[in-house]
């Protein structure tokens, strides 16, 4: 049975509040479950570009620690059967994240496939 548009976007929303959770309490654990084993990331922080496996956003996350002040907004730009595309923006005290996600619906379920993204200082 195919689910309805209306549950896949609110699936596809569960999954970026765990990352919208996983950087409000600097905790990756949150986020992995949601993230497919070769996801990647690229991005700039500031002028220093990131690039890579998205263990490296899970040791950003690790290392910056809580950031409780975030605020976020999610809006999801694409869902097509098994593909969506999200664009995030968080807004914190000190930094200002905009990302942009992909998402594949694999064995039944929305995983993050890769990640890009700019951070203001």
């Amino acid at each position: 049975m195919t689910k309805s548009l209306r549950e896949e976007y609110e699936n596809i929303l569960e999954v970026m509040d765990k990352y919208y959770e996983a950087q409000v309490k600097g905790n990756s654990d949150i986020l992995k479950p949601v993230c497919h084993k070769n996801a990647i990331m690229h991005g700039y922080a500031g002028e220093t570009l990131l690039e890579g496996s998205i263990e490296n956003l899970f040791a950003f996350i690790d290392n910056t620690g809580a950031q409780e002040s975030l605020k976020a907004r999610f809006d999801i730009i694409t869902l097509e059967e098994t593909i969506a595309n999200v664009h995030c923006c968080l807004e914190g005290k000190t930094n200002t994240y905009f990302d942009l996600f992909q998402l594949l619906k694999v064995d039944g379920e929305w995983k993050i496939i890769s990640k890009i993204f700019h951070q203001y200082k």
